[in-house]
């Protein structure tokens, strides 16, 4: 069971989220190319799609982190409709929104990576710690702001494990 609190404060979790990133891109550059671009499982998902999909999730937080902080704000905006996550197999299954295309090359992903978390780090310098507004995340439920960090540190954490454990030896 994922406990988010133990992903700690505003700055533990940005902390989490800079050490996730460095073993991330270094695991990406030293990889065998091709490794990278095979599946990790039959019907699996490529490194580089595994990749792809934490660049999702992180532009999709950070585009959540600026509407909690609008709503802060007092701005009306309209209801997003969010769906319950779906499991499959015991195993949560990423939303239509944040599923990889694939196909992308290294340099791309390595850029669409960067511009996410360029973006995200521009709402997390904007968002207020203590906004009490909540936006629901498929699997976690409501969250606040600090609940969001923490889910994008747990979720990129999770996933660099994944791959650092399905890495030939």
């Amino acid at each position: 069971m994922v406990r988010l609190e133990d992903y700690g404060t505003w700055d533990e979790a940005l902390k989490r989220l800079e050490a996730s990133r460095k073993a991330l891109l270094a695991l990406l550059w030293e990889a065998d190319p091709a490794w990278l671009s095979a599946p990790l499982r039959e019907g699996a998902w490529t490194p580089l799609m595994v990749a792809e999909h934490v660049a999702l999730v992180e532009d999709s937080t950070a585009r959540v982190l600026r509407r909690l902080r609008r709503l802060a704000a007092g701005e009306n905006l309209p209801p997003v409709p969010v769906k319950p996550g779906e499991f499959k197999d015991g195993k949560p299954q990423a939303p239509e929104g944040v599923r990889p295309k694939g196909g992308l090359s290294l340099e791309e992903v390595l850029a669409l990576l960067d511009r996410a978390r360029a973006f995200l780090l521009e709402e997390v310098a904007k968002a207020d710690p203590q906004n009490p507004a909540t936006f629901p995340h498929p699997f976690f439920g409501e969250l606040n702001p600090l609940g969001w960090l923490r889910a994008a540190a747990y979720h990129e954490a999770h996933h660099l494990k994944a791959l650092q454990a399905s890495l030939p030896r």
